[in-house]
This record gives structure tokens, sequence and C-alpha cells, in this order.
């Protein structure tokens, strides 16, 4: 009697550590099935995320330079009365390389990098006869072209110029108005210096050169 009592008790014993056990590998991988969903769940979560950042990130900022002259015989320019007030209403500037000026635009936007500029100027300013001193508003139309003369945009920009017939400092907002038909928001703004003349120390005077100037172009495209 006692002795089937002992192998009953040995068998329920048994029993409940076999149970215990069970439960305990059903557990652990149960946390490992959790853990492995949670980790998959948490990856295709970055995954949208990632997604989502890309089609909705914001505007990229670029820079861009560029030397630009002026096609004298292109300029008209009308004096507004006895005054030292003047109105250029027709001015090209170009970027094509000629000796010293011009050249490609320098930039990290590939739509400007490696193109050329021609820009349109109407100037409305006051100049001083005696100091070269120059002040006043101007808008322009730039016309960027490739290499087969084709515009692949147009910007329009206004602001002021202030300084004198030695330097004069250009300040311009600017917004793209077309680009080959495609929707590209983008503007910015313009910064650079134009000179039309330097000072002959020989001669103690003015000396006149082809008017030009390096502009600098920031901004951003979406």
């Amino acid at each position: 009697m006692k002795k089937g009592y002992e192998f009953t008790m040995k068998r329920n014993i048994f029993i409940v550590v076999l149970l215990i056990a069970l439960v305990s590998m059903f557990a652990s991988c149960d946390m490992s099935m959790s853990s492995d969903a949670l980790s998959r769940s948490l990856s295709t979560s970055d995954e949208v995320v990632s997604r989502k950042v890309g089609k909705t990130g914001g505007p990229t900022s670029f820079t861009a330079t560029v030397n630009v002259y002026q096609d004298y015989e292109s300029v008209v320019t009308e004096h507004k009365g006895d005054s030292n007030h003047y109105k250029t209403v027709e001015e090209t500037l170009y970027s094509f390389a000629y000796g010293p000026y011009g050249g490609a635009v320098e930039s990290d936007w590939d739509l400007l990098d490696g193109k050329n500029v021609i820009m349109n100027n109407v100037t409305n300013y006051n100049l001083d006869p005696v100091t070269g001193a120059i002040s006043g508003s101007n808008h322009s139309v730039i016309k960027i072209v490739d290499d087969a003369m084709q515009v692949v945009a147009v910007l329009e920009a206004n602001g002021t110029i202030d300084g004198s017939l030695l330097g004069a400092e250009i300040a311009m907002n600017w917004v793209l108005k077309e680009m080959n038909g495609k929707k590209v928001n983008a503007r910015g703004k313009i910064g650079g210096l134009f000179t039309w003349a330097q000072f002959n120390y020989e001669t103690m005077s003015l000396e006149y050169i082809l008017p030009n100037g390096t502009f600098n172009l920031t901004g951003t495209y979406n």
C-alpha cells in the first residue's frame, strides 16, 4: 500500500514538473514570436515613415555663380529731363565666354549648372555725373539657356542697385516663372557687384570698361 502511494506521488510530481516545463517552453516561444512580430512591425513602420519623408521632403537649397557682361549696343537709356534721373528701357547681359568675361553658370542645381544666361534689364536710377554715384531699382528677366540655345528656364527678379560706376551692389529677389512646362517652385535672392569703370591713378580719372558683374544666386526648389 505504501509503495503504491509512493509511486502515485512520484507520478504526480513528474506530471507537475512536465507541465511546468511545457508551460515555460510555450511562454518562451510566445515571447520570441511576439518579439519578432514587434521587430517586424517597427521595421515596417520605419519603412513607411521613410517613404513618407521621401515624398514630403522640404525644399532643396542651392547656390549658383555666374559672370555677366553688358551688350552695350543693346542699351537704350532715357534721360528724364534736366536731372540726374535716367531709365534704361533696354539692356541685355550675357554670360557666354568673351575674353576674361562670362562663362557658364556654376551651381549645385543641375538645372543651372553648365548653362548660360541672357538677362534683360529695365532700370530706374539716379547717376551723379561728378562722383559717379548710382542708385535705383531694377527689374530683370533672366533666361537660362543650354548649349543648343534652348531656353530651359525663365527667372524674374526685382531689386535695387546702389554704389558707383566703380562698383554697385545688386540685391534682388527672384522667382522661377517657367521651366519647360514642368511645375517647379523655386525662389531666392541674387547678390553681386556690377562695374562700369575703373580708376586710372596716372590720369586721376575714370576709365570705362566692358560693364560686367559676378552674381551669386541662392535659393530653394521643390
